[in-house]
């Protein structure tokens, strides 16, 4: 049998229609990810902010690889609910960019293991940049405010962990310095992930509990 052509205003419909199926079922799905995510995050920061507080070696800390273990075996004990509803292009498209963004985290934690966390700042913000382009990228593709706010927001926060290396850098104490970027950027990175992830999270699981 002969498959029907579309013209360009079917076409047109038929694109919308299928971003607005993805839009709607990853705002009633993507809430669990992104709580556990950047819940996770900011936990693992919030120990190694501790950590340094009473002294622990602030050049390695290997706690801050429990970030993808602990994100993993969370989203394994808590999956979410099979959808009925047929998977789009669109669809496709969103799961390719998240793939190569997180498969863009290995070279970064690679860095890590070879010059160890003296590279801190470029490192917090290369997780930040990466994590806020997939996020407001996905915003972007399926028209969702939510996902584009949060991404823009954590490009902001990307900024100002350089706008903060940048300041500390005039300081005249390397000590002094080393001290404040070890604890203060990882507040920061934590605070990144908490508007980023955590507080959309909320309010897109708040959505869809009022929805049903």
């Amino acid at each position: 049998m002969e498959e029907k052509k579309l013209d360009a205003q079917e076409s047109i419909e038929l694109i919308t229609r299928m971003i607005r199926n993805t839009r709607q079922r990853l705002e009633r799905h993507s809430g669990r990810p992104f709580l556990i995510w950047g819940y996770t995050t900011v936990g693992i920061s919030l120990l190694n902010y501790t950590l340094n507080i009473v002294g622990a070696d602030p050049e390695w800390s290997l706690t801050w690889f429990l970030i993808p273990v602990l994100g993993f075996v969370l989203m394994r004990l808590f999956p979410e609910k099979r959808s009925t509803e047929p998977r789009t292009e669109i669809d496709r498209i969103v799961n390719a960019l998240w793939r190569v963004c997180s498969l863009s985290l290995i070279p970064i934690f690679i860095l890590c293991i070879f010059h160890g966390w003296s590279y801190r700042p470029s490192l917090f913000a290369l997780i930040t940049l990466v994590m806020s382009i997939g996020t407001a990228a996905t915003g972007q593709i399926v028209r969702s405010k939510i996902y584009t706010a949060a991404g823009f927001l954590g490009m902001a926060g990307t900024a100002a962990i350089a706008l903060w290396d940048f300041y500390l850098k005039q300081l005249p104490d390397p000590q002094r310095i080393n001290c404040y970027m070890l604890n203060n950027e990882t507040l920061i990175f934590a605070a990144i992930f908490l508007v980023m992830m955590v507080i959309p999270g909320h309010i897109i699981n708040y959505r869809t509990r009022h929805e049903k």
